[in-house]
């Protein structure tokens, strides 16, 4: 079965990823926006002219084009045995028998599956909008331990 992250997730964190990104694009294409006078050495606001609009309608397009793909792109494949983390073709599963500890408390308040594997330590992944991944894995997995059991275990482990 494919489930498919939420759909506020995803642009929630996208939001935040593409300011940084703007923000710095901006701060590395500063010369486009900013002259200096040559008598007084002030600095000013450019007008804008065909770089400057050529510049912020190709990021833009660009970042349109993530946010599309990471809709398309992410989701996880639920078998009987182990499930499937896909981002952009990569694949990384994970088996029901191998997850040691499941934060369904946290998991449910902020809408995201957080499980620890030892292969892969703590892992956060984005929840769906059903909560089937969360309960899929409270019930297919049989050695998952208590929160103190885990604090004693994994105490280098932030929980």
């Amino acid at each position: 079965m494919r489930v498919r992250p939420s759909i506020w997730s995803i642009t929630w964190r996208y939001l935040i990823v593409s300011l940084v990104i703007i923000a710095i694009m901006f701060g590395f294409f500063f010369s486009l926006f900013i002259g200096f006078n040559k008598d007084t050495g002030q600095a000013y606001l450019m007008p804008w002219g065909v770089s400057q609009t050529i510049f912020v309608i190709i990021l833009g397009v660009a970042l349109i084009a993530i946010y599309i793909a990471s809709i398309m792109f992410y989701y996880y494949i639920i078998e009987d045995k182990y499930f499937t983390i896909v981002r952009y073709g990569k694949q990384l599963s994970f088996e029901y028998k191998n997850i040691e500890f499941i934060d369904i408390e946290t998991s449910k308040r902020k809408h995201q599956v957080i499980f620890y594997s030892p292969k892969a330590r703590t892992r956060y992944l984005l929840g769906d909008k059903e909560g089937k991944l969360l309960e899929t894995l409270i019930k297919k997995c049989p050695n998952t331990m208590s929160v103190e059991e885990f604090k004693r275990r994994h105490p280098e482990e932030r929980y």
